[in-house]
C-alpha cells in the first residue's frame, strides 16, 4: 500500500496588527490631544498664557490693558481680549481698541524651535482714535509701528513672534478730529499679507473693503535700498468715507471716486515722493446750505506730487493738475508745515477757461438762466492763499481774474439783451410778485449820467469801492468772508460786489444757500464779460430795493425826501447808501422820523470817506456835516406800503 494521504492543515490567517496600530495611534493622539486641550484650559495654564501675552504685548506696544478672557480653542488658536492701549499723554482717549483677537500658532515652528509663532492674526471690533493735536497720526504710527514705544524698545518678552504673516481687521472703525468736529470712518474690512521674496525681502500686501461698495489694494515693498508703496482705491462712495455732519453742511451724496497713488521713501523715512491721481464720477453734493436739492452731477480729476522730508518738516505739492468741467485744468502748488500753526501756501493758476465750454459741462442748476448774457471767449484766474490752518484770521490772499478776452469778444458782437430796456420781475417775501420796465419808457427810471457824481460816489464808497477797477469780485473782502467762515464754521457772508447784487437781483431768488452763490458767480462773470461798467451801475441803481417794496433809486428819493434823485443832495445820498445792505429792516427809522444818533454818525463817516477819496469837496464835506436828515413823511406816505 502506498502511503496514506493527509489532508493539509489550514492556514492560520495573520493577526492584523497594522489595522489595530492605526487605532491604537489614533486613539494615542485623541488622548494626547484631548490631554494637552484639557491642561492649556486649566485655569494657572491659562493665568500664565495670559501674562505672557500680557508681557510681549506691553514690549511691542507699552503698557496695555488686557481682559480676562485668554482662552485656546480646540484648534489651539489662541482668544483673547479686550485689548486697550491708551493714549500717550493724560487727557488722551484710548488710541486703538480691540474688543477680541485670534492668534494662529505656527506649530511646525512651534515643534521645531519650541518657541511660539503667530502665523495669523484675526482682530474684531477695532477702533483707532487720533487725539486731537498736531503730529497725532505721527506718534500712532511709530507706536504701532515695528519700533513700539522708543523707551521700551529694549524690553524682551517672553512670547517670540507678534508679527504675523497675516492679519485679518473686522469692523475697524478710526475717529479723529478735522477743524475741530469729529470724524468716523468705517467700519471696514481689512486682511494683510506678510511676503517673503527669493532674495529673502518682505513685502505687504493688503486688500480692504470699506462700508459701501468701496474697495482697495495696498502693496509695500523695497525698491533698491528705499521702500516702495501703490495704493489702489475703486468705487468709493459717499458711504464709504463721508464722516456725520450737521445738517446745514455741505456734504458728499453721491458719485464715487478712484484713487491711485505710489509712493518712494527711503528706509528711515526722511525723505518721501509720491504720485497721487484722483477721479470723481457723477459728483452730488447736498445739504441745507443748497436749499436741500443736490448739486450735481460733477466729474472732476486730479493728479499732482507730493513731497516730505524731515529737515524741512512740510509736506509739498508741485505740479498738479485739477481737471475742470468742460476740459479746462488749473495748475495747482501748495505746501503744509507739520510744525506748530500748521502753516501752509496754496496756489491756483487757471488759464484759458472757455466760458460757455465749462458752465455747460455744470449741474441743470447752474445753467445761465434765461435773458442772461452769454458770453464767448475763454478767462484767466489765479489766486495766492497763506497762512496758518490754526489761525484763519491771518490767512492772506492774493487773486485777480482777467476778462479781457471776452470783453473784447464782445465788444466785436452784436449788444447783449442788458443793454436796451428790458422787464424786471420782482417776488416779494409774501410771495406776490410785479414787473417794471429799467428804461426811459418807465418815469421811475433815472440815467446815471443825469444823477449828480456823489450819488453814485456814495453808493460805491459805502457798498464796493473797487467796483470800476474789479472784474466782479471783490478778493480782500471774499477772504474775510471765508475766515469769519472758517471760524464759525460755516459761511456768515458772501462780501458781495454789486455785480454780484445785481445777478442775484436780476436772475435769482432771495434764498441764501452755496449753489445760489455759485450760480451768482457765474452769472457775474457773464456780466462784467458783457456790459459797461457805467450800465452795470444805471440797471443797479434802478432794481435794487431801497426800502419795503420800493425799487430803483428814482421811488426811493421820493419815499425818503419827498424830491427827485437829480436833486439829492450830499447828505441824502450818502443816508440812502446806507439802507442797501438791509432796506426793509432799516425802514424802521422811517417809521420812527428821522434817523438814531448812531445812525447819524454812520452817515457822517461816510461822507469823510467821499472827501478823502476825492468825491467831495470840503466845502461839500461842510454843508452835509451841518445839514440835518429830514424824511418827508408826509410826501412819501402814499409811497408807503400798507401795514
Amino acid at each position: 500500500m502506498g502511503p496514506e494521504r493527509t489532508s493539509p492543515r489550514p492556514r492560520r490567517r495573520p493577526p492584523r496588527t497594522g489595522a489595530r496600530g492605526l487605532a491604537a495611534a489614533a486613539a494615542g493622539l485623541a488622548l494626547a490631544y484631548g490631554l494637552v486641550l484639557f491642561t492649556l484650559r486649566l485655569a494657572p495654564v491659562e493665568a500664565a498664557l495670559r501674562s505672557r501675552i500680557e508681557a510681549a504685548l506691553d514690549a511691542r506696544l507699552g503698557k496695555v490693558q488686557l481682559g480676562p478672557d485668554v482662552r485656546v480653542d480646540p484648534l489651539f488658536r489662541v482668544r483673547f481680549g479686550p485689548v486697550v492701549v491708551p493714549g500717550e499723554r493724560t487727557g488722551d482717549p484710548p488710541l486703538l481698541q480691540v474688543e477680541a483677537v485670534r492668534a494662529r500658532p505656527d506649530l511646525v515652528a512651534l515643534l521645531r524651535t519650541r518657541r511660539a509663532v503667530v502665523s495669523s492674526l484675526r482682530m474684531s471690533g477695532v477702533r483707532l482714535e487720533l487725539p486731537d493735536r498736531p503730529g497725532a497720526l505721527r506718534e500712532a504710527l511709530g507706536r504701532l509701528g515695528e519700533g513700539g514705544r522708543p523707551a521700551e524698545r529694549g524690553t524682551s518678552a517672553p512670547v517670540a513672534s507678534l508679527g504675523p504673516s497675516a492679519l485679518h481687521v473686522r469692523d475697524l472703525v478710526v475717529a479723529f478730529k478735522a477743524g475741530g468736529r469729529p470724524v468716523v470712518l468705517g467700519p471696514l474690512r481689512a486682511s494683510l499679507h506678510r511676503l517673503r521674496g527669493p532674495g529673502g525681502e518682505e513685502s505687504l500686501s493688503a486688500a480692504f473693503r470699506l462700508p459701501g461698495d468701496g474697495q482697495g489694494e495696498l502693496e509695500v515693498g523695497r525698491a533698491g535700498h528705499g521702500l516702495r508703496a501703490t495704493l489702489r482705491l475703486d468705487r468709493i462712495g459717499p458711504e464709504d468715507l463721508s464722516p456725520a455732519r450737521e445738517p446745514t453742511a455741505t456734504r458728499w451724496t453721491g458719485g464715487t471716486l478712484a484713487v491711485e497713488a505710489s509712493a518712494e521713501a527711503d528706509p528711515d523715512l526722511a525723505e518721501v515722493r509720491a504720485r497721487v491721481q484722483l477721479k470723481a464720477s457723477q459728483l452730488f453734493l447736498s445739504g441745507e446750505t443748497l436749499a436741500g436739492a443736490p448739486l450735481g452731477p460733477l466729474d472732476l480729476g486730479f493728479s499732482g506730487e507730493l513731497g516730505w522730508r524731515r529737515a524741512d518738516g512740510r509736506v509739498v505739492l508741485d505740479r498738479a493738475r485739477v481737471a475742470l468741467p468742460g476740459g479746462a485744468t488749473a495748475k495747482v502748488d501748495g505746501a503744509i508745515g507739520l510744525g506748530s500753526g500748521l502753516p501752509f501756501s496754496l496756489s491756483v493758476n487757471a488759464a484759458g477757461v472757455e466760458y460757455l465750454r465749462t458752465v455747460g459741462a455744470l449741474p441743470a442748476a447752474l445753467e445761465l438762466p434765461p435773458g442772461a448774457p452769454r458770453p464767448v471767449g475763454s478767462l484767466d484766474a489765479r489766486a495766492d492763499l497763506w497762512g496758518e490752518m490754526a489761525e484763519p484770521g491771518g490767512w492772506q490772499l492774493t487773486a485777480a481774474l482777467d476778462l479781457s478776452r471776452m470783453r473784447e469778444a464782445a465788444r466785436r458782437a452784436p449788444p447783449v439783451a442788458l443793454t436796451a430796456p428790458f422787464e424786471q420781475r420782482v417776488e416779494e417775501e409774501d410771495g406776490t410778485s410785479h414787473t417794471f420796465v429799467v428804461g426811459p419808457e418807465n418815469p421811475d427810471f433815472v440815467s446815471v449820467a443825469e444823477l449828480p457824481r456823489y450819488v453814485v460816489r456814495a453808493v460805491t464808497a459805502s457798498e464796493d469801492a473797487g467796483f470800476f477797477a474789479h472784474s466782479g469780485f471783490d478778493f480782500d473782502e471774499l477772504r474775510n468772508a471765508a475766515v469769519e467762515g472758517a471760524q464759525a464754521g460755516h459761511l456768515r457772508r458772501g462780501g458781495s460786489t454789486i455785480s454780484q447784487q445785481l445777478a442775484k437781483n436780476l436772475f435769482l431768488s432771495r434764498e441764501k444757500t452755496l449753489a445760489r452763490k455759485l450760480h451768482e458767480a457765474i452769472l457775474t462773470v457773464a456780466l462784467e464779460a458783457t456790459v459797461p461798467k457805467a450800465r452795470l451801475m444805471e440797471i443797479y441803481l434802478n432794481v435794487a430795493e431801497w426800502g419795503p417794496g420800493i425799487y430803483g433809486i428814482g421811488p426811493a428819493a421820493r419815499h425818503w425826501f419827498g424830491k427827485d434823485a437829480r436833486e439829492l443832495s450830499p447828505r441824502e445820498a450818502a443816508f440812502l447808501a446806507t439802507v442797501l445792505p438791509s432796506p426793509v429792516r432799516y425802514h424802521q427809522m422811517w417809521e420812527r422820523g428821522e434817523p438814531s444818533e448812531a445812525w447819524s454818525a454812520r452817515v457822517d463817516e461816510l461822507l469823510r470817506t467821499m472827501n478823502s477819496q476825492g468825491n467831495l469837496t470840503d466845502e461839500e464835506l461842510a454843508a452835509a456835516l451841518e445839514e440835518p436828515t429830514v424824511f418827508a413823511r408826509t410826501a412819501g406816505a402814499a409811497d408807503a406800503p400798507a401795514p
